[in-house]
């Protein structure tokens, strides 16, 4: 195996994970709905709270606030985005789809909910940018030996 190998896994398993982790809350969060407490030990106690924060009915309020068009289809559709996407990149598999779903997911948010508050600090464009680049970063070097895309080649 090559270090450049074990490089593309660690972005795609750290990149993954966290689109994975911030597009679960937006599907099956809500108020009335717990986390899933595995998931709040391995993430902490903050992400409770952001799932009680979450789901698609509230995700939509805030895309309509912001003036996002049919805001119910895109939050269920960015959801879909980030957890499907991150779930694809962490194991590989439709890598060069996942990537651009995943990029073009956080370029929306980046312009639409964080450019307002500039490239730095909370609630500022740099995250999303980050995630963007990092998922396009592994579309276009492709996810490595370590990957289900490269075993069914």
């Amino acid at each position: 195996m090559k270090s450049s190998d074990l490089g593309l896994l660690i972005l795609r398993l750290s990149t993954g994970a966290v689109l994975a982790s911030h597009g679960l809350p937006k599907l099956f969060g809500g108020p009335e709905r717990e986390a899933p407490k595995r998931l709040v030990r391995l993430l902490g106690p903050n992400y409770a709270t952001g799932w009680k924060a979450g789901g698609p009915e509230a995700f939509g309020k805030a895309l309509d606030s912001i003036g996002v068009p049919m805001p119910k289809q895109a939050a269920l559709a960015s959801g879909m985005a980030e957890f499907g996407g991150g779930m694809a990149l962490m194991l590989g598999v439709g890598t060069p789809v996942a990537s651009l779903v995943a990029a073009s997911n956080m370029a929306v948010a980046s312009r639409k909910s964080h450019w307002k508050n500039g490239f730095y600090g909370q609630g500022g464009y740099e995250f999303p940018l980050l995630l963007g680049a990092a998922a396009l970063a592994i579309g276009f070097t492709g996810p490595g030996a370590i990957s289900i895309d490269r075993l069914l080649k």
